[in-house]
Formats: C-alpha cells, sequence, structure tokens
C-alpha cells in the first residue's frame, strides 16, 4: 500500500496535507496588473469569438446558442455587456440579426414545402409561426408588423378668427376714444 501511495501524486494522497494558506499576500499593485491583464485577455477573447458570433448568427443561430457551446465558457451577460459597449460592434450585431432573418425566411420555406404527416402539420405551423415573430422582432423595417393610426378629427379656426377680431376691434376702440379731438390744420394757399 505504500508502494502505492508513493506512485500517487500529493494531491490524489489522502495523507498529504496540503497547504491552504498563500505562501504570500500579492500586493494591491499585483493584484491591478492582474486584473489589467484578465481584462486584456478577455477582451481578445471576445474580439476573436465575435467573428465566429456574426458569422453563425447569418446562418440563423442566436447569439446565446453560440456561445453557450464555446468550450472556453464564455459568461453570455458579459459578452453582451461587451457587444453593446462599442457603437460599431453592437451596429454590426444589428446587421448579423438583419441576415439572420433572411436565413429564418429561408427556413419557413422549406418548412411549408415538406411533406408533412397530419401530426407534423401543427408542428410545421408552429415553428413557421416562431419564425415569423421573430423575423419581426429582430428586423422590423422588412418583417414587423405596420400599424397605421388614423386620426379624423376638424379643426375649426372660425371661432378663433372672430375671437381675435373681437380682441382687435376692442383694441382699436379703447385707442380711438382715449384720442383727445385737435382741430385740423390750416392750410395755407399761395
Amino acid at each position: 500500500m505504500e508502494q502505492l501511495t508513493q506512485l500517487v501524486p500529493d494531491w490524489l494522497n489522502p495523507q498529504a496535507t496540503p497547504s491552504l494558506a498563500p505562501s504570500r499576500i500579492p500586493s494591491q499593485a499585483e493584484q491591478a496588473q492582474r486584473r489589467r491583464v484578465t481584462k486584456e485577455l478577455l477582451h481578445a477573447t471576445f474580439e476573436q469569438t465575435f467573428e465566429r458570433v456574426l458569422t453563425e448568427m447569418a446562418k440563423g443561430r442566436t447569439l446565446k446558442s453560440v456561445i453557450v457551446e464555446d468550450v472556453r465558457g464564455l459568461d453570455y451577460d458579459a459578452f453582451w455587456r461587451w457587444i453593446k459597449q462599442d457603437s460599431m460592434r453592437y451596429e454590426r450585431y444589428k446587421e448579423a440579426k438583419e441576415l439572420r432573418t433572411e436565413w429564418w425566411a429561408g427556413r419557413i420555406i422549406e418548412i411549408a414545402e415538406a411533406e408533412d404527416s397530419i401530426e407534423d402539420v401543427a408542428r410545421s405551423k408552429l415553428k413557421i409561426d416562431t419564425y415569423k415573430w421573430l423575423m419581426g422582432a429582430d428586423n422590423r423595417k422588412q418583417y414587423g408588423d405596420t400599424k397605421q393610426i388614423e386620426f379624423n378629427q376638424s379643426i375649426s379656426i372660425v371661432s378663433a378668427l372672430e375671437q381675435a377680431n373681437g380682441r382687435l376691434a376692442s383694441a382699436i376702440v379703447e385707442e380711438v376714444t382715449d384720442v383727445e379731438p385737435n382741430e385740423p390744420p390750416l392750410l395755407e394757399h399761395d
């Protein structure tokens, strides 16, 4: 048994007692350096992943499905915040969403033209309706519902003009009544 425990690494040996306390506590400068390096590595990883995400989204995939399948175990929320931090990056993301709607439109046609059994018809209708809803949400300009609001109300300005004329007439009367009559000037003749 002792020979077996000597062949097993210390971390697998239950008799070995690993030291849980760190040998020294890193300084604040070292901690700041680690945070900076970690942030830079995360940014580089996100940059590499972003191009693949855009490509996959143009093929009909969602952002979440691409991030979840990534072997590096990226944090979806952190990646989403990273996309939204840069306006150009966010615009590229929105373009990929629009391209995805075109892929979905093609998928709808495939589903509609498929030969389904009676049981599959309801499932196909659900898929098509889901794709249509998602397309309308992602690309409102092309696939969104258009809503028109009709506003039928007539506005008459006749009463407003009558009131304005009445105020103007009373102002003229007041101005005229406040003036004292003068004798007209005499005109001289040659």
